[in-house]
């Protein structure tokens, strides 16, 4: 229950904020209580029924044994919120420039969103029949449907050997192997695991991996980089065609809207007279274009700075090995020096007794 009251709360609060704009632009003026079915009002300014609902039609799955509830909740945050929207006009904030530019920004965001909504609501809903084959032709998501534990290695494309990739992904026995090959060829990767359903997953890999045991991997392109799945583990949890139905038939409904909105942009665009100025002349394939050369050569300059700090190391540990090869040396010469210092010091005394000794006997030999 404490859960359900939150998530209410939350809904409430993002609905409260998303007419903050309208709000703010109809701010000072007053309605015909009559005519709008006032439900408060706030040191003059009126808040009517339909804020309410355009509140509480966004609040989907409301119970009826919570609605009263809701109301309540929706009706303080309204209140609430005239008394901040009556403070920033008696400040005039609502004449400041960065104000105007956000109320702009959003009513041109409620206008767009507007207009693509009213696209992808207008699309056929589909039928059983195209729900039903969509099951079918997806075992993965539904009749075969598992949970699986897996790892994940993901890594940029460029500057890979592909085939050497696959070789080192078809020789690995784990995910360990991978990185250990990664690092050999100073390849940068991001590592991860985790549990996640069938639907968590992209649908082109999806039937990929559903022929994968567990302990095997595979590879697979996401945009510029590389992912590499390793199944852990994993265990069936088939999906009913029944139960399927439903869900399939609001993802289709949602992939043709989706798909509409995308075609609709894309005819008006080819016959609308797009002009672009200033830095941005030439459009977004310009600006793409310049895009592209500042990301190489900023990759170039961090390749270079790798590169010159590559060296550097390398001229410095060749300069630290020089500098101690050259004081062993010394050190062999002064220890050399001693040996022979001492090894001279000793003939020397050696010399010095002899000729006592010997001078003595030749005086015994004169008496």
């Amino acid at each position: 229950m404490n859960k359900l009251k939150t998530m209410h709360r939350t809904l409430v609060a993002i609905a409260v904020t998303s007419v903050l704009a309208s709000a703010l632009v109809a701010c000072g003026k007053k309605v015909d209580s009559g005519a709008t079915q006032v439900i408060a009002s706030v040191d003059g300014q009126e808040i009517t029924v339909h804020q309410m609902n355009a509140i509480l039609s966004k609040a989907s799955g409301v119970a009826p044994e919570r609605l009263t509830a809701v109301k309540a909740e929706i009706l303080s945050a309204l209140v609430d919120q005239q008394i901040a929207i009556n403070a920033a006009v008696d400040k005039k904030l609502d004449r400041s420039p960065e104000v105007v530019a956000a109320i702009e920004a959003a009513k041109r965001e409620i206008l767009a969103r507007a207009a693509m909504e009213q696209i992808a609501s207008a699309q056929a809903q589909p039928t059983d029949d195209e729900a039903k084959k969509y099951y079918a032709d997806n075992p993965a998501l539904f009749a075969e449907r598992r949970i699986y534990n897996l790892q994940e290695i993901t890594f940029p494309k460029a500057d890979i050997d592909e085939s050497a990739l696959r070789v080192a992904v078809n020789n690995a026995k784990s995910a360990e192997d991978i990185s250990t090959w990664l690092k050999q060829h100073d390849i940068k990767f991001a590592a991860n695991s985790g549990v996640r359903g069938a639907e968590q997953l992209p649908l082109e890999i999806l039937p990929k991996l559903a022929m994968l045991k567990d302990g095997q991997m595979a590879l697979h392109s996401e945009g510029s980089s590389y992912v590499i799945m390793r199944v852990n583990a994993s265990k069936s949890e088939p999906v009913s065609e029944a139960q399927a139905l439903p869900l399939i038939k609001t993802y289709l409904f949602n992939q043709r809207g989706v798909a509409a909105i995308k075609q609709f942009k894309a005819d008006v665009k080819a016959k609308a007279k797009i002009e672009y100025f200033g830095e941005f002349k030439g459009g977004e394939a310009a600006l793409k274009a310049k895009a592209e050369e500042e990301l190489k050569a900023a990759q170039q300059a961090k390749a270079q700075q790798e590169q010159k700090a590559k060296e550097d190391a390398e001229a410095f540990a060749k300069q630290k090995a020089q500098e101690q090869a050259a004081a062993q040396a010394a050190e062999e010469e002064r220890a050399k020096a001693r040996a022979e210092a001492r090894s001279k010091s000793g003939k020397e005394d050696a010399g010095a007794t002899a000729q006592p000794l010997n001078l003595e006997k030749g005086l015994k030999g004169l008496k």
